[in-house]
């Protein structure tokens, strides 16, 4: 469930470009105000405001917002104001530049939407930036991480519930027999089974290792020797699909960790996931971390980007 809240009754497009004018005028920008409106408008008024604004201003909301705003505020309302699948697109091409360090971010897109979802993801990138998605994963990428990318990427996945229970004992053991070898062998049967197969069906494949070897797909690769990336991609597109919730719950922790904030996990996952399951997320970071996700936030951020990334978490119920 999504958590961002949007009045019962708002301002007309035309109203909310013209504050946002306001705002953006005389010694300084409000930055509360722009939050105000923004954070509690949901995607298709956000794109009725960025119409009425181009239309009424002659410039773009997304280039007024880059010249009004600075630093982490500046790059999640970036983010924010973009169509759902824009913003994908938009953030995977920024990862496919430097792609064995953010090899997550494409991972999350692959393998945390529905099929038709990453469908239109890939369609939004294609229309931006006039290539594929996986033309650019595979130019930043070697090797298995390339192999692994590339077919998560590329997958159109059943996105039912049915489960083969025969076909989850078989490709366990072929998991079981790739993760003994290690990661430096020959994977395609592994990348093949990681992706094709449903959800479901890979659920079903991960609780028969576990039943059979007493430990987790992802604890497995944990002793795999890796000097790649490879065994972390891995991982992580073993978590991202076991579980979605739990997975993004991880991020989030790791992005508030002792050693410092990393704002740039912190914004990506609050404001791909606000509108969709960031409520699950939060319930599964609490149970987790001990402590409400937006409790965590107003510790670790601060400033308009603490005021506007917990605008977008809302408040524990």
């Amino acid at each position: 469930m999504a958590t961002i809240k949007v009045p019962q009754v708002v301002p007309s497009p035309v109203e909310d470009a013209e504050a946002l004018m306001k705002a953006f005028q005389g010694w300084g920008t409000d930055e509360q105000a722009v939050i105000y409106i923004l954070a509690h408008r949901d995607a298709a008024q956000r794109k009725l405001i960025r119409l009425a604004y181009e239309e009424k201003y002659d410039e773009r909301l997304t280039d007024r917002l880059e010249s009004e705003l600075s630093g982490d505020l500046q790059t999640a309302m970036g983010y924010w104001v973009l169509d759902p699948t824009e913003r994908q697109a938009v953030i995977a091409n920024a990862a496919t530049k430097c792609i064995d360090e953010e090899y997550p971010v494409i991972v999350e897109i692959a393998c945390a939407n529905s099929p038709a979802e990453l469908l239109e993801v890939k369609r939004a990138y294609h229309a931006i930036y006039k290539r594929s998605l996986e033309e650019d994963v595979a130019a930043g990428a070697t090797g298995n991480l390339r192999n692994l990318l590339v077919a998560l990427v590329s997958a159109y996945r059943y996105d039912g519930d049915e489960v083969n229970g025969g076909l989850a004992r078989s490709e366990a053991k072929i998991i079981q027999a790739d993760v003994k070898n290690g990661v430096t062998a020959d994977h395609g049967e592994l990348i093949r089974v990681l992706g094709t197969r449903s959800r479901a069906q890979l659920g079903a494949t991960f609780n028969c290792f576990r039943d059979e070897h007493g430990t987790t797909v992802t604890k497995a690769l944990l002793h795999a020797p890796d000097t790649t990336g490879y065994a972390r991609a891995l991982r992580t597109a073993a978590r991202c699909i076991a579980d979605t919730d739990k997975y993004f719950a991880k991020v989030l922790r790791n992005a508030m960790h002792k050693s410092g904030t990393d704002e740039e996990s912190l914004l990506r996952v609050v404001v791909m996931r606000a509108e969709k399951d960031l409520r699950g997320i939060k319930d599964e970071f609490h149970k987790r971390a001990s402590v409400a996700l937006e409790q965590a936030i107003a510790k670790e951020a601060s400033g308009d980007f603490k005021t506007f990334i917990t605008a977008l978490v809302g408040t524990s119920q």
